[in-house]
């Protein structure tokens, strides 16, 4: 390995960058606005039916899911452009998604527009954010190959969403109590004081990050090959498929959908379950997820200390146990109500961030192996292939979901601009809020006890591929190093270094068998 690029990838990873990286996160206080509110927004002030609003956001993030691989392929590809070249191949695409997303996303909240307006204005913020999303993933990868600093940038990230979340939390209850929680106003108001704060943090974080140098591996066509669209889509759908070969991403997928989908499902109802279920006003709604927020940011620093001293599988494991026992609590509340019911909720809140932190610890700090492994198998680096890819399920999975929760309201009889629901509504409400997460958390559970990417493992591994970066020879492999490789890749050994199919340059032969 050229011995610039080895010490940019090994060095450690200075504080403010890592401070910036977080910035991302704190630039999402858009999405949370989004998630917490623009449901309620739309059929209370817009007047839009519970089943259009829930097609509309499905349909945004159905397309967003299938341009986040073209992003990604496009993204790993952008050093053979002259753009790519001159910002680099991640920053690029931040240049393009940035100011689009940040647009849109405050002309989404002005109300009086017709109907078809809002599909417009929404689905514009819902392309943006999966390719800015895609891109901010492989920085994680991109800046080191240190486990314990890659520890340390998914920390940041997520005191990054933190940080967010209980200002979010905090100034909109603020805002509530000053402007009032019945008008459209005050929302539109939110929205511009959170897409001012998005902004900020979105310059820092392109100006804290780093990308990996120049080298042969980031280097994904070959300079003889002619520019082909055609070629391009076959290729990024090869890719995407051919991703889900890689035994380690295929497992790690199964973790982060449930985890994932369970925190989408709680958080996309959690407005109707507290205020239609619980029988609790919409400040509970911030206030108990502030507090849950700023206890998080303790939980946080458990996690980072156990993660690295257990591995990522075991954190997981811990996370959705306790999500588990809190979800059962929530539903026995739920149906006893008892005194002080708003206070009993807001403790449910702050344990199920125990939760909730530990197995998005545990998957943000297991994904920036995988590119790892990848490069193994193919002898070259696409933190934006996996980046995409798991976008564009997560989007896909989550979007199922919306369905279903639009179908399953509209089913039961949800009434739109009411402030109660009948009894049917109110019992599946429940069961989406605390039954479904549970099982979500069960089939994380067992698909971790299978996943065999752990610290140790990750070292034996990146030995073998800085062997192999250096010229080392495929004879020379040792057998523990063999069984690792196998064992993590789902490939014989022979047949990884770029001796397969997974993407069209790996189609040539190896130098070395």
């Amino acid at each position: 390995m050229d011995n610039k690029i080895s010490s940019v990838i090994n060095k450690k990873v200075p504080l403010k960058t890592k401070i910036g990286f977080g910035a991302y996160q704190v630039s999402m206080i858009t999405d949370l606005m989004i998630t917490g509110w623009q449901m309620y927004y739309f059929t209370t002030f817009i007047g839009m039916t519970i089943l259009n609003v829930t097609l509309l956001t499905t349909i945004g993030k159905v397309a967003g899911a299938v341009l986040t691989p073209i992003y990604g392929y496009i993204s790993d590809h952008l050093y053979q452009t002259k753009f790519g070249k001159r910002f680099g191949r991640r920053k690029a695409v931040m240049l393009i998604g940035i100011p689009l997303k940040l647009i849109f996303f405050m002309l989404m909240w002005i109300p009086g527009l017709p109907i078809g307006t809002y599909f417009v204005l929404f689905l514009i913020p819902q392309l943006m954010t999966p390719m800015l999303t895609t891109v901010q993933l492989t920085f994680l990868s991109e800046m080191t190959e240190n486990s314990q600093e890659r520890a340390q940038l998914a920390g940041s990230n997520q005191v990054g969403g933190a940080i967010a979340g209980v200002f979010f939390a905090v100034f909109t209850t603020f805002l509530f109590k000053a402007l009032g929680q019945n008008t459209a106003r005050t929302f539109v108001i939110a929205a511009l004081i959170y897409d001012v704060i998005a902004f900020i943090c979105l310059v820092i974080f392109y100006r804290s990050v780093y990308e990996r140098p120049i080298d042969e591996s980031t280097i994904l066509k070959e300079k003889t090959e002619k520019p082909s669209i055609g070629k391009d889509l076959v290729s990024i759908f090869w890719n995407f498929l051919s991703a889900m070969r890689l035994r380690s991403f295929v497992l790690y997928l199964g973790m982060y959908v449930c985890e994932q989908m369970f925190r989408s499902l709680r958080g996309t109802i959690n407005t109707y379950f507290i205020i239609f279920v619980l029988l609790l006003s919409p400040a509970t709604v911030t206030t108990s997820t502030g507090l849950g927020f700023v206890f998080g940011l303790m939980f946080l620093s458990f996690y980072i200390w156990y993660t690295a001293k257990t591995n990522g599988p075991k954190s997981y494991r811990l996370g959705a146990y306790s999500s588990i026992v809190v979800f059962a609590i929530v539903f026995i509340l739920a149906i006893t109500r008892p005194p002080h019911l708003a206070m009993w909720f807001t403790i449910m809140i702050i344990a199920m961030n125990f939760g909730i932190t530990g197995v998005v610890n545990s998957t943000q700090f297991i994904f920036t192996f995988i590119p790892d492994v990848d490069e193994m198998v193919t002898a070259k680096r696409r933190e934006g292939q996996y980046s995409g890819v798991q976008n564009t399920l997560d989007t896909i999975f989550t979007a199922l979901e919306t369905i279903i929760i639009g179908a399953v309201l509209t089913a039961t009889g949800f009434v739109e601009k009411s402030s109660s629901q009948n009894p049917e509504t109110v019992k599946w409400l429940l069961i989406l809020y605390t039954c479904v997460p549970i099982v979500l958390c069960i089939f994380g559970i067992i698909i971790s006890h299978f996943f065999k990417l752990t610290v140790q493992n990750h070292k034996i591994l990146m030995t073998e591929v800085e062997r192999l970066r250096a010229g080392g020879s495929m004879k020379d492999v040792t057998p523990e190093a063999r069984q690792v490789v196998e064992e993590l890749t789902g490939f014989k050994y022979e047949d990884c270094w770029g001796n397969n199919n997974m993407v069209d340059i790996a189609n040539r032969k190896g130098k070395d068998k």
